[in-house]
């Protein structure tokens, strides 16, 4: 398996970003409904947001691509540099999607441990998601890596959890 960044000057550029933002759509449809899913964000505004986290004038985030075989877009994840006001910075998975016949091949955790480097690389000391309260797999995905529950408001959930540098690791 091959992790790679999205490279937005890239001949295959366009592609992926429709790629990705289609699967994001898939993604909202699966965890909110159809109707939800489908009614919340357009496709172009989708595509757009993707852009954004390529920009990095307007954001500090990369959009990471897992390949099974050489131009195989098994999997994603977004990763962005959150600053809440009057809170320490940490980095959030905006979005991570496996397609269903590549699941349970370790696409998604290897799409998790490279983005928590990424984020240590930032120097981010927390990595957090956030999805539905029903959403079992991912919540589950998340678990198995050390995300815990942080925060609850209606149907959504925080899952977090600190990011330890591996070499700073006390041994047990």
């Amino acid at each position: 398996m091959r992790i790679r960044e999205l490279d937005p000057e890239a001949a295959t550029a366009d592609e992926e970003i429709e790629l990705v933002a289609q699967r994001m759509r898939a993604t909202l449809i699966h965890v909110l409904g159809e109707e939800r899913g489908t009614g919340l964000y357009t496709v172009d505004w989708l595509r757009e947001r993707v852009r954004f986290h390529l920009d990095p004038a307007r954001s500090t985030a990369r959009v990471l691509l897992a390949e099974l075989e050489l131009g195989q877009v098994a999997g994603h994840t977004i990763l962005r540099r959150e600053e809440p006001a009057g809170q320490p910075p940490f980095g959030l998975f905006s979005t991570i999607y496996v397609e269903p016949g590549s699941r349970r091949r370790g696409v998604a955790t290897a799409l998790l441990l490279r983005g928590e480097a990424w984020f240590r690389e930032q120097g981010l000391g927390r990595a957090a998601t956030h999805t539905a309260a029903h959403n079992q797999p991912l919540i589950e995905q998340f678990g198995r890596q050390g995300y815990a529950l942080t925060f609850s408001a209606d149907d959504m959930v925080q899952l977090s959890k600190a990011l330890v540098d591996p070499a700073e690791r006390v041994p047990e």
